[in-house]
């Protein structure tokens, strides 16, 4: 999907970064759909889990500036919590060329092009068009054996943040999905060649920023998160996965995104160039909010099951 940019940093965002708060275009699940899916993820990591993971942020390479995403107020129990959270968006954050830690960018790693076709009402997978070696599905798998491994707790810190940015990736039906057509043979781009009219502009920012769409943020972000993380969960507890859903395998994860791609995120009342309606609004809202439940619940049972 992601063969041209999809974050742009504006140049505040370069000094921002180095504050616990970080202000970003939306793309990718904007800054809202990452942190909410971390707060989901954190409230169901083990005791051992979270300590670990915090000690192993704050101990990533210093040009990468993993700890600088630490707040310098609230309790240690917060804190910690904040950069777990922050962190989710730092694989975003890294983007910007004009900052050091642009050197851990890998533009690539962020989507899994699976690409299809819809054909006398049919759809057709095409396989041979994609997705490239290195893919979102692929660094997930990487990343975790990293981290699992005995290694530099630098190496295993700068993976840590890649695992939380991946797995909310994957989970957002147009990181593994490019629809061919007639007039793009080469696909959409994830939706962001499928124009919308009004902002967002583009079928992929709609679905990055569908929570802020539904009810845009007002004053502190991180109350925003928790009050998004608190519904969600409400809303699609756990228990409300099986057991076979809550441990499947990426490749299932991403074959899940594709599968909505095509049979929800392109309906014939979805018009180019136009706003999208309040219907498609609530089947986006409620399909998202289902992907970013799943991907918390999953994000903290891959962390349980290797940091122990």
């Amino acid at each position: 999907m992601l063969f041209v940019p999809r974050l742009l940093l504006t140049v505040a965002t370069a000094t921002a970064m180095l504050t616990p708060r970080i202000a970003i275009e939306s793309r990718r699940w904007n800054v809202t759909g990452h942190e909410v899916i971390a707060a989901i993820a954190w409230n169901h990591l083990t005791p051992v889990a979270r300590t670990k993971v915090v000690a192993l942020l704050r101990r990533g390479p210093p040009e990468a500036h993993l700890g600088d995403l630490e707040s310098t107020s609230g309790t240690p129990d917060e804190r910690a919590r904040q950069l777990f959270i922050a962190a989710s968006t730092w694989s975003d954050v890294i983007r910007n060329r004009a900052i050091a830690q642009h050197a851990y960018d890998r533009s690539n790693w962020h989507y899994a092009d699976y690409f299809w076709k819809e054909k006398d009402g049919k759809i057709e997978s095409l396989p041979g068009m994609g997705p490239g070696a290195e893919n979102a599905v692929e660094r997930i798998g990487a990343m975790r054996a990293v981290l699992a491994a005995p290694g530099a707790d630098s190496s295993r810190a700068v993976s840590l943040a890649w695992i939380e940015h991946l797995v909310g990736d994957i989970h957002q039906p147009l990181h593994a999905s490019t629809r061919v057509t007639p007039d793009l043979p080469k696909g959409d781009r994830g939706g962001n060649d499928f124009r919308l009219g009004g902002n967002p502009n583009s079928l992929h920012a709609y679905w990055d920023s569908i929570l802020d769409i539904v009810e845009p943020p007002a004053g502190d972000l991180g109350a925003s998160v928790d009050r998004w993380a608190n519904i969600i969960e409400q809303r699609l507890p756990m228990s409300s996965f099986t057991a076979a859903e809550l441990d499947a395998g990426v490749d299932v994860w991403a074959r899940e995104s594709v599968e909505i791609a095509q049979r929800v995120l392109y309906p014939p009342t979805l018009a180019e160039h136009a706003v999208p309606g309040a219907d498609y609004k609530r089947t986006a809202d409620a399909v998202a909010e289902r992907r970013i439940a799943l991907a918390g619940y999953r994000l903290a049972a891959v962390l349980n099951k290797i940091i122990k």
